[in-house]
C-alpha cells in the first residue's frame, strides 16, 4: 500500500508530468487557522531536480498559500491518477514564494516555462518552489476515473483584460491578508509600503515576533484583520477588558474633577 522516499525518481517524474491537477496544501503556525488546500491546472509545475520542484502562480482573490509560505515555509502537493492505474503521490517540504519581476523569477521562467500555455499569461504573481524532502506514494483505490477535456481558459482570460495597474489594484483589494490576517501580497511592484524581503535560496524562514510587530503601526484594516484571525470567544473576551479598563480610566478622571 503506502510507501516513502527519499527523493523524487525518474518514473515519478513522468508520472507527474502527465497529470492535469494537482494541489498544494499550507497551513499557519497558528493551530486556530485555516488549513488551506488549493488545486492547480494548466501547464503549471516542473520538476527540477530529484528533490525540487515549482509551480507558477496565477493571481486569485485568496493568498492563503503565499502567506503561510512566508510564515513557516511548510508545504505539501499531492497528485492523484484519474485515469490508467491508480496512484496517489504527496509531495512534502518547505518553499518559498520568488515574487513576479524578481530576477530569480525571470530566470525560473526563462529555464523551465517557456513551453507552458502561462508564459506569456497576464495575472502572474510568483513562482513558488520547493524544496521536497518525503515523496510518499499510496494505492489511489477510491480515487474516480474522469475523462480530461482540456484546460479551462476562464482564469486566464479574466486577467487578459488587466494591465499592470489593474493588476496591483486587484491585488491590493484581494490578496493584502490571508484568512487569518497573516500578510499577504507584498511586491515591488504595487509601491513602497507593500515591498516584502524575497527569502532566497538557503536562507531560513525568519519567523516575526508578532504579527504585528510584521505588519507595523496598529490601522484600521490591522485591526479588523486582527479581529478575524482570533475566535469569537477570545476577541469577546479581550473586548470586555478594554471596555473594563476604559471605564475605570473615565471614572478616575470624574472622581478627580
Amino acid at each position: 500500500m503506502g510507501q516513502w522516499y527519499e527523493s523524487i525518481s525518474p518514473d515519478f517524474i513522468e508520472w507527474i508530468k502527465k497529470q492535469k491537477i494537482f494541489f498544494v496544501a499550507t497551513a499557519p503556525l497558528d493551530g486556530r487557522g485555516c488549513v488551506n488546500t488549493s488545486p492547480k491546472g494548466h501547464d503549471s509545475i516542473r520538476v527540477i531536480n530529484s528533490n525540487q520542484v515549482c509551480y507558477l502562480e496565477l493571481s486569485g482573490s485568496g493568498i492563503e498559500t503565499q502567506s503561510h509560505l512566508e510564515e513557516n515555509g511548510r508545504i505539501t502537493f499531492m497528485f492523484m491518477a484519474f485515469e490508467g492505474g491508480p496512484r496517489i503521490m504527496r509531495l512534502i517540504g518547505t518553499g518559498r514564494v520568488v515574487r513576479l519581476g524578481c530576477p530569480e523569477f525571470n530566470q525560473l521562467l526563462e529555464d523551465h516555462f517557456q513551453d507552458s500555455d502561462l508564459y506569456d499569461a497576464q495575472g502572474k504573481r510568483a513562482i513558488i518552489l520547493a524544496d521536497i524532502r518525503k515523496v510518499g506514494t499510496s494505492c489511489g483505490y477510491a480515487v474516480p476515473y474522469y475523462e480530461y477535456k482540456g484546460p479551462r481558459p476562464t482564469l486566464v482570460n479574466f486577467f487578459s483584460k488587466k494591465d499592470d495597474a489593474a493588476m496591483d489594484a486587484y491585488w491590493k483589494l484581494k490578496n493584502k491578508f490571508s484568512l487569518d490576517g497573516l500578510p499577504g501580497m507584498r511586491h515591488e511592484m504595487m509601491g513602497p509600503e507593500w515591498v516584502g524581503k524575497n527569502r532566497g535560496p538557503g536562507e531560513p524562514v525568519m519567523l516575526p515576533s508578532s504579527w504585528m510587530a510584521a505588519e507595523g503601526p496598529m490601522t484600521a484594516s490591522n485591526i479588523t484583520a486582527w479581529i478575524k484571525s482570533g475566535t469569537g470567544a477570545a476577541n469577546l473576551t479581550i473586548l470586555s477588558v478594554g471596555i473594563a479598563i476604559g471605564a475605570g480610566v473615565n471614572a478616575l478622571i470624574n472622581r478627580r474633577r
